[in-house]
Parts: C-alpha cells; sequence; structure tokens
C-alpha cells in the first residue's frame, strides 16, 4: 500500500487454527495510512509465510501479541533473534546488536507476562556489543514495550479488564476475553476513524452482548471459528455466531477456523459470513475485501 493511501487494510498470512495444516497458523499484516507495518500475532509458521509474501522482519515497526499460545506466538523468536542479530542493508535496518530500533510491541499487561515467562529461556541469553553473552536479557532487550494509557478495573479475572493504547498513530483497546479459563486471552477494538472500529476476536468464545454492541460501530469484525462442537468450548462456535442478527453476521469475517472448511462453506456464506484465505487483504475503513 502507498504511504498516502489514507485507507488501514489488514492481509491475512496465515488464517487458519491451531491444527491447520492447509490454512497457515495465525499472523496477519496491519498497514497504517502511513505505510508503517504491524503484525498481529506471529505464529509458528510465521517466519516462512512472511518469507513466501516477501516481506523482511527488518519492514516490521510493531508487533501485537492476543495471547501466548504457540499457533499466535511461537514465530516471535524468529522475529526478535532475526531483528537483534542481522542487519538488512536492503530495507536501511541495522540490527538492534549494532545500534538499530527495536520494533515495537503492543499486548495487554497480562499477556505480556505470560509471553516473558513462555520466551525466557530462549530471550534471556543475549549477544553483547563487546562480544559474549549476557544472561540477563528481557523482553524490552528485543522489543520497545508500549505501555497503557488507560486501564480498565478488572472483571471476570485479577488483571485490567480493558487496557488502550497508542503508538504510531495506531489507537486500540485490547479487551479481556474468554478463552481458556484463567488464561489472560484479549481482543483487539482498533479506531479507523471517529467512533468507527475494527474487531479483532484474538481467540474468543462468542459475546454475544459485545458484537450487537459493534454493531453500528464496527466497519467489520474478524472472528476465530470452529465448525465442530463440544463441551467446554474455548472458539467461536459457528452455532452461536449463526444466531447473530444478519446485518451483524454480514459484518463478520471467519478466521482460525481448521481445515473442514470447505465441508461447512456452504452454509456460513448462506449464513452471510465471509471467510479469511491467506493472502486475503482488507480495507478496515469500508469493511470491503480489497485481494
Amino acid at each position: 500500500m502507498a504511504a498516502n493511501d489514507l485507507s488501514m487494510t489488514l492481509r491475512f498470512y496465515g488464517a487458519g487454527g491451531a491444527f491447520s495444516r492447509r490454512y497457515g497458523t495465525t499472523c496477519s499484516g496491519l498497514t497504517l495510512p502511513s505505510g508503517k507495518q504491524w503484525l498481529i500475532d506471529c505464529g509458528r509458521q510465521a517466519p516462512d509465510q512472511l518469507y513466501a509474501a516477501g516481506v523482511s522482519w527488518h519492514e516490521i515497526a510493531g508487533q501485537m501479541m492476543t495471547h501466548v499460545h504457540g499457533d499466535h506466538t511461537f514465530g516471535l523468536e524468529d522475529f526478535a533473534f532475526s531483528r537483534y542479530y542481522s542487519a538488512d542493508a536492503k530495507h536501511g535496518v541495522e540490527s538492534i546488536l549494532g545500534g538499530g530500533p527495536r520494533p515495537k510491541l503492543v499486548c495487554h499487561s497480562a499477556v505480556r507476562d505470560e509471553l516473558w515467562e513462555t520466551m525466557r529461556s530462549a530471550f534471556r541469553f543475549a549477544g553483547t556489543a563487546h562480544g559474549g553473552t549476557s544472561s540477563q536479557a528481557t523482553l524490552d532487550t528485543y522489543f520497545e514495550i508500549i505501555e497503557p494509557q488507560e486501564s480498565l478495573a478488572p472483571d471476570r479475572e485479577s488483571w485490567p479488564a480493558a487496557e488502550r493504547f497508542e503508538v504510531d498513530g495506531l489507537k486500540l483497546w485490547t479487551r479481556d476475553t474468554l478463552h481458556v479459563p484463567e488464561k489472560p486471552s484479549t481482543s483487539l477494538e482498533i479506531a479507523v476513524e471517529g467512533e468507527r472500529v475494527v474487531r479483532w476476536s484474538g481467540d474468543s468464545t462468542v459475546h454475544t452482548e459485545l458484537l450487537i454492541d459493534l454493531q453500528e460501530r464496527a466497519t467489520i469484525i474478524f472472528h476465530d471459528c470452529t465448525f465442530t462442537e463440544y463441551v467446554g468450548q474455548v472458539h467461536g462456535s459457528f452455532d452461536a455466531l449463526a444466531a447473530l442478527p444478519e446485518p451483524l453476521r454480514r459484518k463478520i469475517v471467519l478466521m482460525h477456523h481448521e481445515d473442514d472448511l470447505e465441508d461447512n462453506r456452504e452454509r456460513a456464506e448462506k449464513a452471510g459470513f465471509r471467510i479469511a484465505l491467506p493472502g486475503h487483504v482488507y480495507d478496515l475503513h469500508t469493511g470491503q475485501r480489497r485481494s
């Protein structure tokens, strides 16, 4: 996207669920009106997905994380170490070790704590400018940690119910969602203009009241979906999504689906849903797919 294009766009690098082999693990690219590129999540296949798309880690200005599971997180080590140790002459970006910029990191504080807990065993060892290795590296050795500007009081869990961030012209809320009980997991509400927002569910069960409240304000809603019903559901049940009002369903793009998608495509499209696939690009201001 050209830097003078005032629209914000989202590109799916991977659109599949945790066990998908056909559609890839979760990683999407958000291009801001300024031309800066951010990632939403960074699953274990993200390094290969970006490589196949011709995108360098050094083109990425920032990373948003919704929660810590391997299909959303395990590409982060490749991202961090590539930026820390390697320069990219093509894009004019020095390594962090050589004095280059750290990519920014936005995530809910409870997610950030879990992220460090998960990645600590690898991330705490880092080369030094004088040679040798330090075992005292932290998450902000590799990323510029963006702190929330506002937090809402805890609701269901002990951590804040939501946190608000502003960086690079990007304005968003990370909101606590119900995924795995007692585990920090968040959705994203990204401002596009005025009161208009884009909702990204992360991994979440269906919050009917919240989605209905967003029906008028949201330009587009990306929601994880499973077509398999089971006790202890941790994702967006298709049946629950299909019970939403028809105008709302037409704003929803189903993502994080498993490889049974084609068995369920007809009923999903008949219900008014759109379906995300790798390579799809959406204009977040209009809510329409570009390619």
